[in-house]
């Protein structure tokens, strides 16, 4: 059976989110801030590391609009986290 970039972005992305939520299941930290932060890093360093250098795949010209989507979402945590250190 052959993969496609496609799926092996999927997998990868799956086996990373697993890892986050086993690795926080054993330190005991169950925030869904922290969860969402390491997800959104864990994505944003996939599709670079994943990104070819010649070719660019139809499906990759979708994942501009999710990364912007993963930085606005990153920005309000952000903000939220330091009105209340504010506070």
């Amino acid at each position: 059976m052959i993969i496609t970039e496609t799926q092996r972005f999927v997998y990868s992305l799956l086996a990373l989110t697993f890892v986050t939520i086993a690795l926080l299941v054993l330190l005991n930290v169950y925030a869904l801030e922290i969860f969402l932060i390491l997800i959104i890093i864990e994505f944003l360093v996939l599709v670079e590391l994943t990104k070819p250098s010649v070719i660019t795949m139809a499906w990759r010209k979708n994942i501009a609009i999710f990364v912007v989507i993963c930085v606005i979402v990153f920005a309000i945590i952000l903000y939220q986290r330091t009105v209340t250190i504010l506070r």
